[in-house]
């Protein structure tokens, strides 16, 4: 079986966000490993615990939050990306972060090590 990267750049309004998690569902299913999601631009929105999805769509946050707790996949929120868009951790902001737990701060690198341990790469 193949290992896969996947870099997710749109934003949990977006329909290609969504494709991005089915697909990742369907690798595992598959048997497929991935070695990590990047998140990044707009896709680090993802991360965001309380943007609130209408009551007839997908919460994208709690969905990737439960694939990586059901899959153990792990889930990398790029810090530039998500400090131009607000987003903060526990570790910078003790009294009000707004990143889920499930979601990891990386840098540019971790894409680096992400995309050469995986045989291919994937840009949702």
């Amino acid at each position: 079986m193949s290992s896969f990267a996947l870099i997710v750049s749109t934003a949990p309004t977006d329909n290609k966000t969504y494709t991005a998690l089915t697909f990742a569902r369907q690798l595992v299913a598959d048997g497929h490993s991935i070695t990590g999601v990047f998140f990044y631009q707009e896709g680090v929105l993802n991360a965001n615990q309380y943007v609130q999805a209408p009551s007839d769509e997908v919460n994208l946050n709690l969905a990737w939050s439960a694939f990586q707790q059901q899959s153990a996949t792990p889930l990398h929120l790029c810090i530039t990306a998500g400090e131009r868009r607000g987003l903060t951790d526990s570790d910078e902001a003790a009294f009000s972060h707004n990143i889920d737990d499930h979601f990891t701060i990386s840098g540019l690198g971790e894409l680096v090590v992400l995309t050469t341990k995986a045989d291919k790469v994937i840009q949702l």
